[in-house]
This record gives C-alpha cells, sequence and structure tokens, in this order.
C-alpha cells in the first residue's frame, strides 16, 4: 500500500511551525520592561545606550532599529516582539540542522514526509521548552545568542559535508565571523569552540593542518570582532542615561571589553571552584535541563520526560546510522556543556539563577529532539507505506505529535506574561509619588534600571534626578551624573569632594544649614535652622566614593530639593541618614525637623497615586522579585495605619486598610501568616 505517504514541503512546514512559536511568543510577551536584563536592555535599546560589559552592541542596535520604525507600539511592547521573531528564528534553524542531519538516518523517499513532520514537531519541543519561552517574551541577549548557536551550528555541518573540499576553508571563515559577532551579543557561545575543534578532529583532522583553514576562521573571527568597535563612537555620542564605562577611546575600549571594571582578564576564574563542581555546579545545569526537557512535575507526570526522550533516540539514531556523525555530536554536546559548567563557575546559592546562560547547550541538544522526532516519524512512515501503522508505529506517532503539546501546556502558566505589568507600575509608582526636583537615590539593577526606562523613555518625572548608590563608587558614572543633571547639589572636583569631607568622616559629625522656608518639615514642630548628622561609612569602617557622594549631596543640597531614596534601600545605605528619613511611600524622604509619617501624603501615594495591575486576583504569576519589590508597599500600608491609630481615627485607618488590601491581597505576596493577621487586625478590628 502506497496511500499513507505524505508529501510536506521543508519550508513550508519550518515556516508554519515558526509562524505558530511567533504566535505563542507574541500572545504571551510582556507588555512592556520587566525586571533584571529586560529594562536596562530595553533602555539601552531605546536610546541607543552603551551596556555593562560584555554589552551586547549587536542586540541594542537591532533594538534601535525596531523601536524607529513608524508603528503604533511602546518601545518595551516592540522590543518584547523583537526577541519573539529571534526565537521563532532560533526554531526555524534547530530545524534546518536537525533536518538535514535526519535525512542521513531516514535516505528512502517513502518517509521523507512523515520525517519532515517528525523533524519539525521535535522542533516546535524546543521552542515551547520553559528557558528559551522566557526569553522570547522579553527584551534579553539570550535568544540572540541562541540564535547564533544554532547559525554555528549549522555553519559546522555545512563543512561536515564539504570537509574533504578545497574550499572547505569558507566554511571555517563562516564560523569565525559567526563567532566573532557573537562577541557583540553575549560571548557565551565561545564556550562552543571546544566542542567544535573536537567536531573537526573527528570529521578530517587534516583540516588543522591547512593555513587556509586558520586565515579564513582567523580573518573572519577579527571581521566580526571589529563591529564592536562601534561602540567607540556611540558612548562619545550618546545621550542616553546608559553609558557605562564610557568607552570613548581605544584604550577605554579595551578595558571595557576585557571587562577591567569587573576585575579584567575576561573574568576568566576557573580555579579554585566557587562551588562543588558536581553536587552544585553540575546539578545547576542537570536542574534546568530537567526544566526543559524532562519537566515530570507538570499535570504531565511521566509524559513530561518525553522530549528529554527524544533526544536520546536522536543520538542513538545517528550513531545507529552515522558513527561519525553520531561520536562528534555527542562529544561536541558534552564538551559544550562542560565549557560552560567551567566558566561560570557559579556560587552555590547564587542570588540569580544561570538558567540564561546554558541557553546555547539546550539549543545544541534541541537538535537532537528533533532527530529523534524525525527518525520515529521516517520509522513510522515506513511501516505506514506497508500498510501496518498499528499498534507501534502509532504510538511511536502519538509520542512525537504531544511532544510539543506537552511543552506548551505544561508551561503556558509559568511563561504567559501578558498581564504582567509590575515592573512598569513599579517604576512609574517610585517617580510618581516623589516631590518635585527630588535627588532619588536607588543602589541595585531591580530599582535602577526600571526607573530609568520610565524616565528616559516614556517621559515620566524628567524633573527627578536618579542617583545609583552603587555605580557612584565609578567617577565615570559621577561626571555622568553632573553632565545629565546639571543642577545637582554635587562638587564637580572628586578631590576636593573627598578634603572637604574628610573632617566629617573623622569628626562623625557634620551641621547642615536649611536655607528655603519649606523643606518637608511637620507644621507642628517648626523648622530649625540646621539639622545635625552623624555620618558613617556605609558598609564597614571604609568610607567608599559613594559614601562621599551621598555625603556631598546631603551637605550642599541644604534641603533645597527633597532627597530621597528607594524603600528598597538597606539599612547600611541609608545608614546616618535613618533619623531624618521619613516614608512617604516606596521611598524614603529625608527632612528637617521631626521625621514622623504624613499620613496625608502616604495615603495619597499609596492609595491614590499609585498602580497595582495584576497583584489582586489569583493571576498571573508574581514571581520572587515582584513580591520583594511589591512589599515595599506593604511596609508604607504598615507606617500609614500607625499614623492613622496615633491620630485616633479608627474609622479611616479600617478605611485605608481595606482600601489597600483589595488591591494587594497579603497572601499574593508571601506576607508571613502573622504578619498578615497583624495587619488584618488593626484600626480596632
Amino acid at each position: 500500500m502506497t496511500g499513507r505517504r505524505i508529501s510536506v514541503s521543508p519550508l513550508v512546514a519550518g515556516l508554519v511551525a515558526s509562524a505558530l512559536a511567533l504566535g505563542v511568543y507574541w500572545r504571551t510577551a510582556y507588555p512592556g520592561i520587566t525586571w533584571w536584563d529586560s529594562s536596562s536592555y530595553s533602555t539601552a535599546a531605546a536610546t541607543l545606550g552603551v551596556l555593562s560589559p560584555p554589552g551586547s552592541l549587536l542586540l541594542t542596535l537591532l533594538g534601535w532599529l525596531v523601536t524607529r520604525l513608524p508603528v503604533a507600539v511602546a518601545p518595551a511592547r516592540s522590543l518584547n516582539l523583537l526577541a519573539g521573531l529571534i526565537a521563532a528564528s532560533a526554531l526555524l534553524v534547530v530545524f534546518a540542522i536537525a533536518l538535514r542531519m535526519a535525512r542521513r538516518v531516514t535516505r528512502d523517499r517513502v518517509s521523507s514526509g512523515w520525517l519532515v513532520m517528525g523533524t519539525v514537531l521535535g522542533a516546535l519541543t524546543f521552542a515551547f521548552s520553559a528557558t528559551l519561552w522566557e526569553h522570547a517574551i522579553k527584551f534579553t541577549p539570550y535568544g540572540l545568542s541562541a540564535l547564533f548557536t544554532g547559525f554555528m551550528l549549522y555553519t559546522l555541518l555545512r563543512w561536515w559535508d564539504a570537509a574533504e573540499r578545497p574550499d572547505a576553508w569558507r566554511w571555517i571563515g563562516l564560523y569565525g565571523l559567526l563567532l566573532g559577532l557573537d562577541f557583540s551579543v553575549h560571548r557565551t557561545n565561545a564556550l562552543l569552540v571546544p566542542g567544535a575543534l573536537a567536531w573537526v578532529l573527528v570529521r578530517h583532522p587534516a583540516t588543522m593542518l591547512r593555513w587556509r583553514a586558520w586565515l579564513g576562521g582567523a580573518a573572519g573571527l577579527f571581521t566580526g570582532l571589529s563591529v564592536h568597535l562601534l561602540i567607540i563612537p556611540i558612548a562619545r555620542t550618546t545621550q542616553s542615561p546608559l553609558n557605562m564605562f564610557e568607552p570613548t577611546t581605544l584604550a577605554a575600549f579595551w578595558d571595557y571589553v576585557s571587562l577591567a571594571g569587573n576585575g579584567g582578564n575576561f573574568l576568566v576564574d576557573l580555579w579554585p571552584r566557587n562551588s562543588p563542581f558536581w553536587s552544585t555546579q553540575v546539578a545547576d545545569l542537570a536542574r534546568t535541563f530537567r526544566a526543559d526537557f524532562a519537566n515530570g512535575s507538570t499535570t504531565w507526570h511521566v509524559v513530561g520526560w518525553i522530549p528529554a526522550l527524544l533526544g536520546i533516540a536522536g543520538i542513538a539514531a545517528l550513531w545507529r546510522n552515522d558513527r561519525r556523525l553520531g561520536s562528534a555530536f555527542t562529544l561536541m554536546l558534552l564538551l559544550h556543556g562542560a565549557a560552560t559548567v567551567t566558566y561560570f563557575n557559579i556560587p552555590e546559592g547564587y542570588f540569580r539563577p544561570f538558567d540564561r546562560h546554558y541557553l546555547p547547550v539546550f539549543l545544541t541538544f534541541a537538535v537532537a529532539v528533533a532527530v529523534g522526532g524525525g527518525a520515529m516519524a521516517g520509522r513510522v512512515g515506513r511501516v505506514a507505506a506497508r500498510g501496518r501503522l498499528f499498534p507501534v508505529p502509532a504510538v511511536a506517532a502519538i509520542i512525537v505529535a504531544i511532544a510539543p503539546i506537552v511543552q506548551l501546556t505544561g508551561n503556558w502558566v509559568a511563561h504567559d506574561a501578558s498581564s504582567r505589568h509590575f515592573t512598569g507600575d513599579y517604576a512609574a509608582n517610585a517617580l510618581e509619588g516623589l516631590p518635585p526636583n527630588a535627588v532619588y537615590f536607588t543602589v541595585g539593577d531591580n530599582d535602577t534600571f526600571p526607573v530609568m526606562y520610565a524616565q528616559s523613555v516614556d517621559g515620566v518625572r524628567p524633573d527627578v534626578r536618579i542617583v545609583n548608590f552603587s555605580l557612584a563608587n565609578a567617577d565615570w558614572y559621577v561626571r555622568q551624573l553632573q553632565r545629565r543633571y546639571p543642577t545637582i547639589p554635587l562638587t564637580p572636583d572628586p578631590a576636593t569632594r573627598v578634603s572637604r569631607n574628610a573632617a566629617v568622616w573623622r569628626d562623625s559629625s557634620v551641621t547642615v544649614l536649611i536655607r528655603p522656608p519649606d523643606a518637608g518639615a511637620s507644621p507642628v514642630t517648626g523648622l530649625p535652622d540646621s539639622v545635625v548628622f552623624r555620618p558613617r561609612p556605609s558598609f564597614g569602617s571604609t568610607v567608599l566614593p559613594a559614601d562621599e557622594v551621598m555625603l556631598d549631596i546631603v551637605r550642599m543640597n541644604q534641603f533645597r530639593d527633597p532627597v530621597t531614596l528607594a524603600a528598597t534601600v538597606g539599612s547600611g545605605v541609608l545608614g546616618w541618614l535613618q533619623p531624618a528619613a521619613r516614608r512617604d511611600g516606596a521611598f524614603w524622604r529625608i527632612v528637617a525637623g521631626q521625621a514622623g509619617p504624613d499620613s496625608g501624603i502616604l495615603r495619597a501615594n499609596l492609595l491614590d497615586r499609585y498602580e497595582y495591575r495584576g497583584l489582586a486576583g489569583p493571576s498571573p504569576l508574581l514571581d520572587a522579585v515582584t513580591r520583594q519589590i511589591a512589599y515595599g508597599y506593604v511596609a508604607a500600608l504598615r507606617t500609614l495605619l500607625e499614623a492613622d491609630e496615633a491620630a485616633g481615627d479608627p474609622v479611616q485607618c479600617r478605611a485605608d486598610r481595606d482600601s489597600f488590601l483589595r488591591r494587594v491581597p497579603l497572601d499574593r505576596l508571601s506576607v508571613p501568616a502573622g504578619e498578615r493577621r497583624e495587619i488584618e487586625l488593626r484600626c480596632g478590628s
């Protein structure tokens, strides 16, 4: 029988699968910025800025072009859609690689249509894996880095077929070019090099002795790396709030690319190990692998292991039908994973997961998954052509068909970010609640870059001067602050700043005069002529440059403009300012006179100005950072309720409490039960 033969165009199948993945990505994409890299990369792309090294210049340029398109889409949203397009393109490349390899497994024409269908379903399985999906719905460099992994693997496969030809060096040159360009993305694909060398040695060791191969690879690498030089003119001319380390000269550029400001030597730190190699570092890679390809914890239970089993089947099929290719691919995969674990050398209990850095390794394994899907489907096709579809071939066909469905349904809830407005709301709240012309101190990534995006891209509160305390330890950052905010009360010369403050740190006392008629003091207590502070270093006994900057701003400002600090700053940074710090919402304001709460300002911010979209109700999911940041609102609520109780107004107290809790349910923020009950029983009820 021949009625069961099917004919499928690989191009059509690949494009349909990519369109399906793209539709899912766009449906579940973040509506705006989110935490960590999303907000900083979005800010850099929208304003053509320079990020922390390695910088992801290529991604910044792509994003900058997208934000200039004449479409009625907010910049952050358009960048998130670009991330989906990049991830869908990675799927297409995985399909192209896997199909080329799977055809070595099944060569007969009878099963070619089945082979295409199985391979494309295997590629879709990767498209809906947890890590790729996570970076397909927000603007970060990790999806583009995975796409470059795919390009490199495809180049190596094409070289494999042409290895013995005189012009095979051209593929080596293309590989070098891609590797050089990837240094303008995230550099992670440098960890593929050991596997690529093994690939060459297994297929055609004589290539290592051919000068054209070495020259072509070096020329391609140099050409790709040279693109990174575009950072210099960008750093010289940008008006972006992001111009990290100011790489405006060749010397500064070298410091930038070698990560001199972060420790230097390209941060190669292989020994000693920062944590146990097997039980922590390899285990972390295995944990992420299970989440992506063997997620038995989903509602599908053991069926969640199907993607991993397809990958194993793909590697086995390669070994069975083309032992040299199978051994080269396996060796490359193992070396890629080993190089990744060895290079990143993660500490135990690191504050951020490293899932994003494993994505190139997972794309390599995804090729095996797609090959496995193609091999199984090809065998089904051969049996079906003889009219014997049941029972074993039918089971195999079902396994291949449901693999992407398992991934899609198992990961949907965790990756549906279409209603996650938390970060954008936090940034707008942080700025909108501040008094006019405020100096606003932040300390980390998540309380700085979202606010920076809201101000520089969305135009929220341009009068506010944002100062990141951590970055204020760098001279280049302080220079940028003075250029960006000419009115900031800060001594221009660092040496003068230090000498003026030397006596303050020695005597642990400074008297700040009060110039304006109203510096936030309570009308009841009145306004003193001056305020005495007792400065101390923020951490330990060493005075940091950032300590000098904060002291100088407070001292020179003399309460002319409001000095405020994000609620996220720790006790070390707030430190000596604590006695004069008043909580006015999701921030502290340094006031003259009594620093007791002002219920009017607190109520206006918490209940009128601030947005809390998505915090109430059962969905969307709240991540750990959102719960942590949002807890600052709860702390401000406690201060408001205390002020209401101190004023002897239980009715207002209950109204404030109930109004807030309707918008921000405490159980959604994982507030401990005892604290939750204490808040719910405040106000005499």
